[in-house]
């Protein structure tokens, strides 16, 4: 019998090991988040991201096809990857080694494309996304791939849901999402119970005729306000991962409704809400950017006041703390950002 070549065996080793580093790590440990809602208006924030379809790092950002190469060997094929293809996903960076100021930003997947060029990750231009070119200091960053949250994924199907149902939004539990392009300032969901003639359903509360909503996308850190108009509590449980890295929200001029994207309970000085994350103070609280909270069922404002330096001013209560040390946003909550003037570059760094 023939001895095998002992360098043989060690190219082996070798070559498993490089295997080893450079495949990237597909899963990270879930977590449970309980929330329970009153009865009336809540603002409602998920921090969780959904569990991860793909992590791993990227050896080359392609602006001129606008897609990034995975550093993996063998090139990674996307039909091997469980539940890929089966929603709309989006790209995060987890941290940018070359450029740290990248870390945090997000990108819309073309999952499609993504089937067609093994090796790499197609992306493609979307208003979820929080800038539209690729640097090439992207190169040699970790990233995930997530689903988006969508009504069903968050609230369950229309039949099994444990919001209110009925035959108009009027009868139901309202979810409201913010969108400054709808007359009235938001689109409204319910469950519908539908009728002999009609399919049960989610259903735009404009137009419970319409199809149906179920696959509509939650984008990251966009808050949403559940109207119950049920006497009980709300229960229910989200499960998904914690980031651990920065959080980018791109802010409109005018009202945001941001859900903080960190699992922790949230202070101005958290948010980092301070004039170098491009807050603006102003000499009176109609020129300040504000922050606002819903409390109870009531509103608080807090306003960004020029100073030496510029301060947090409460204008309907007293806190024992200064109030931006006062928490605000707890992890299950969204609040109210007005500002002055757009801030795309909005970010939350991570603290552990």
């Amino acid at each position: 019998m023939k001895n095998p070549n002992p360098s043989s065996f060690f190219r082996f080793i070798g070559k498993l090991g490089l295997l080893l580093i450079l495949t990237p790590k597909l899963f990270a440990e879930p977590v449970q988040l309980p929330y329970s809602l009153p009865p009336g208006r809540s603002y409602v924030g998920v921090p969780l991201l959904r569990p991860a379809l793909f992590s791993g790092k990227i050896n080359h950002a392609d602006s001129a096809h606008f897609r990034i190469q995975v550093n993996s060997y063998p090139p990674i094929d996307f039909t091997t990857v469980p539940g890929w293809g089966t929603g709309p996903c989006f790209l995060e960076v987890s941290s940018a080694p070359a450029d740290a100021s990248l870390e945090g930003e997000r990108y819309e997947v073309d999952p499609v494309r993504t089937l067609e060029e093994k090796g790499f990750v197609v992306l493609k231009v979307s208003p979820y996304s929080t800038r539209t070119d690729l640097p090439s200091a992207l190169a040699g960053a970790s990233f995930s791939i997530h689903p988006h949250w969508t009504l069903s994924s968050l609230f369950g199907s229309a039949n099994t849901t444990a919001l209110g149902k009925g035959w108009s939004a009027a009868a139901s539990d309202e979810i409201r999402l913010y969108d400054p392009t709808a007359k009235s300032g938001y689109r409204a969901f319910f469950s519908c119970t539908g009728d002999a003639k009609n399919l049960s359903g989610w259903r735009l509360a404009a137009n419970r005729m319409g199809p149906e909503q179920s696959e509509t996308v939650f984008p990251p850190g966009c808050g949403i306000v559940l109207w119950r108009k049920s006497e009980s509590n709300l229960t229910f449980t989200v499960t998904g991962e914690p980031r651990t890295h920065a959080f980018r929200f791109p802010l409109r001029a005018g009202m945001n409704l941001l859900a903080p994207g960190h699992l922790k309970d949230f202070s101005l000085q958290g948010l980092s809400a301070v004039s170098a994350n491009g807050f603006v103070a102003g000499s009176a609280p109609a020129s300040s950017d504000q922050v606002r909270i819903l409390v109870g069922q009531r509103m608080e404002t807090f306003a960004f006041l020029a100073g030496t330096p510029p301060q947090w001013v409460c204008l309907e209560s007293r806190y024992s703390l200064p109030p931006e040390e006062a928490v605000i946003a707890p992890a299950t909550k969204a609040l109210e950002i007005r500002k002055v003037k757009a801030d795309p570059d909005f970010v939350i760094p991570y603290v552990p």
